[in-house]
C-alpha cells in the first residue's frame, strides 16, 4: 500500500512540475532549475511523500526533522515553480518545519516569496492573515477540505481585509474559493454573539 502511495505522490510531483513549467504565467521563462530545487528533498527517502501528505492533509507535523531541514534550505525562489497550485503551502511548511527542527511550539510569521513578473506582492496580500495566529493554516485546510468550520471569526475578519486583487495570486487555480470563504465568513460573523 505504501508503495502505491509513493507512486501516486511521485506522479503528482511530475504533473505539478509540468504544470509549473507550462501553465504558470511569467514563470516559464525564469532561470530556475526545477531539478535542482527538488534534488535535496528527493535525496531523503520518503521526503517527497511526507511533503505531499502534508499538502493533502494540512498536517505539517508528519514531516520528519531530516526532511524539514532539507526543505528549509530550499531557495524560496524555487517555491512558485515547485508548488504552483498552492502558493500558501511553502511558507506554511517552512514555518511548521522551523518548529519541528527547534522543537519550539511558538508562532512565527511565515515569509512569502515575491513571484517574479507578478504585480502583486503576496506578503502584502497576506499581511492581515499572518497577523492572526493560525489563520493561514485554517484557510489552507479549508481550501483542501472544502470545510469552513475550522475558520475562526478573527481569521474571517482578517480575510475580509484582503484586497480582492490579491485573490488570483493567492488562489491561482481555485478562483471560486475566495467568494465562498467570504460568504461563509459573513455567516460566521452573523452567528458570532456580540457583547455589549
Amino acid at each position: 500500500m505504501e508503495g502505491r502511495i509513493e507512486t501516486l505522490l511521485s506522479t503528482i510531483l511530475v504533473v505539478t512540475t509540468l504544470c509549473a513549467t507550462i501553465l504558470t504565467p511569467g514563470l516559464a521563462s525564469s532561470p530556475i532549475d526545477l531539478t535542482k530545487c527538488w534534488s535535496s528533498l528527493l535525496n531523503i527517502q520518503g521526503c517527497e511523500v511526507e511533503i505531499f501528505k502534508s499538502i493533502l492533509t494540512g498536517k505539517f507535523e508528519n514531516v520528519g526533522p531530516t526532511c524539514c531541514k532539507a526543505f528549509t534550505e530550499v531557495d524560496a525562489k524555487c517555491w512558485p515553480k515547485m508548488f504552483p497550485l498552492n502558493p500558501l503551502f511553502p511558507p506554511l511548511l517552512k514555518d511548521g518545519c522551523s518548529r519541528i527542527i527547534s522543537g519550539a511550539p511558538t508562532h512565527t510569521t511565515p515569509r512569502f516569496p515575491v513571484i517574479p513578473g507578478s504585480p502583486i506582492d503576496l506578503t502584502k496580500c497576506l499581511s492581515s492573515l499572518v497577523n492572526v495566529e493560525g489563520c493561514v493554516t485554517e484557510i489552507h485546510k479549508a481550501v483542501f477540505t472544502g470545510k469552513f468550520d475550522n475558520v475562526a471569526p478573527m481569521c474571517c475578519k482578517a480575510f475580509s481585509a484582503v484586497d480582492a486583487k490579491c485573490w488570483p495570486q493567492m488562489f491561482p487555480f481555485n478562483p471560486f474559493f475566495p467568494p465562498l470563504l467570504k460568504n461563509e465568513c459573513s455567516r460566521i460573523k452573523a452567528a458570532t454573539p456580540t457583547h455589549k
